[in-house]
């Protein structure tokens, strides 16, 4: 993010409506976008993709997230100028939209 001259909030804590504290990733505050960096090492079994699901669906549910953009690993290690093109484009289409 740094390289890319983003400077979105790193690991904020979020809490969900139901009390539940989140730590995205990253956070853009002003147009409501997160960003997660999803790395397979983590979502090697059923389980562990159950639990991120829930945690996708726990996140968009904090009053700070509008939108939600994912990424694997590899691609952030791969593709960096896909990665952050894409949330550059994310970034003026909240600023566009009206509030």
């Amino acid at each position: 993010m740094a390289d890319a001259a983003l400077a979105p909030e790193c690991r904020p804590p979020l809490r969900t409506p139901r009390g539940q504290v989140l730590r995205p990733d990253f956070l853009f505050r002003r147009p409501d976008l997160t960003v997660e960096i999803e790395g397979y090492a983590y979502h090697g079994s059923r389980a562990a993709h159950e639990r991120d699901i829930a945690r996708y669906d726990a996140l968009q549910s904090c009053p700070e997230v509008r939108r939600v953009l994912r990424f694997t690993a590899r691609e952030v290690f791969t593709r960096p100028d896909r990665v952050t093109a894409t949330i550059r484009t994310a970034l003026a289409e909240r600023a566009a939209a009206p509030a």
